[in-house]
């Protein structure tokens, strides 16, 4: 099995289709499209059973973020929220994604492993539905009520993203993702409360620099 995320799928329309022609707009994107087409050669070659699971934006506990990696968007949000921290809305945080809790992800990778159906397919892991990047920070906002948004310009290159279409996996697996992202951010804001060392040492610092 080989994982392939959305951004194999370049700047298409916003909903992408497994048949959608692949655009890889960065180096990380096209090794995913690399390492699917090397699935395909190599275990098609000798009659080897795959399946191609492209998922797209997971999130949830246990991510904790990293310094200058601007990936993982919930557990951003909540980590910046929890310190006081305010919240950046690049170019207004109108970029969509398609916000898939890790549980369903290990729920749909099983269902990929055994399903008759899922025999040499490829297949998108999505709820189906788009999440802006706002809605997000609002939803943050909600476990966290002194959040504080700052909109900032959009980077160069930063994708409008887009969301799963679902058909195939819905057909496929006969299965969806049942974690919805209002319950994915609550569990998250809750997992961090729990889990305090989560937080790294030096967006701590931070924090404390911008009370001083």
């Amino acid at each position: 099995m080989r994982k392939l995320l959305e951004a194999v799928y370049g700047r298409v329309p916003e909903q992408f289709h497994e048949h959608t022609r692949l655009r890889p707009m960065s180096v990380y994107a096209n090794t995913k499209a690399w390492g699917e087409m090397q699935t395909v050669l190599t275990l098609g070659a000798v009659g080897t059973s795959y399946t191609v699971v492209r998922y797209f934006s997971v999130y949830g506990e246990p991510q904790v973020i990293k310094a200058n990696s601007h990936s993982w968007v919930v557990a951003w949000f909540a980590t910046r929220a929890a310190l006081g921290l305010p919240l950046h809305l690049n170019g207004g945080g109108h970029q969509i994604r398609d916000l898939v809790h890790v549980d369903d992800i290990a729920t749909a990778t099983v269902r990929a492993l055994v399903a008759p159906r899922a025999h040499n397919e490829t297949i998108n892991i999505g709820t189906g539905a788009p999440t802006s990047i706002r809605k997000v920070a609002e939803l943050v906002a909600e476990q966290y009520p002194e959040t504080r948004f700052v909109e900032t310009p959009m980077p160069p290159g930063d994708p409008l993203g887009g969301y799963a279409a679902t058909h195939r996996m819905e057909a496929v697996l006969g299965w969806r993702p049942t974690i919805t992202v209002e319950e994915g951010v609550a569990r998250y804001a809750d997992w961090l409360a729990k889990t305090p060392e989560a937080i790294p040492a030096w967006l701590r610092a931070q924090s404390e620099a911008a009370t001083a």
